[in-house]
């Protein structure tokens, strides 16, 4: 799930979790209307969150994960994720 991080069975596109899947750590984003939004109310890009990410370089800006704001990958690769 790109809010929660966690991959226990849940509907990931209404996911309103207020943590992680482990409880450690606040989430960083949320969904809105089924698109993806940090909490400080920037649009993510929903693909970059993929294991193999997004290849539109004409919306970078919005290339951060969703489970920690890094620009260097998603919420697949995060390290707060369930593995």
């Amino acid at each position: 799930c790109a809010v929660c991080l966690g991959r226990n069975p849940h509907k990931t596109i209404k996911c309103a979790a207020t943590r992680t899947w482990d409880g450690q750590y606040e989430v960083f984003s949320e969904r809105i209307h089924k698109g993806l939004w940090t909490k400080l109310g920037k649009q993510i890009c929903t693909a970059w969150q993929r294991d193999e990410g997004c290849n539109t370089p004409k919306h970078d800006s919005k290339h951060l994960c969703s489970g920690c704001g890094a620009t260097t990958h998603g919420a697949q690769r995060c390290s707060r994720a369930q593995k």
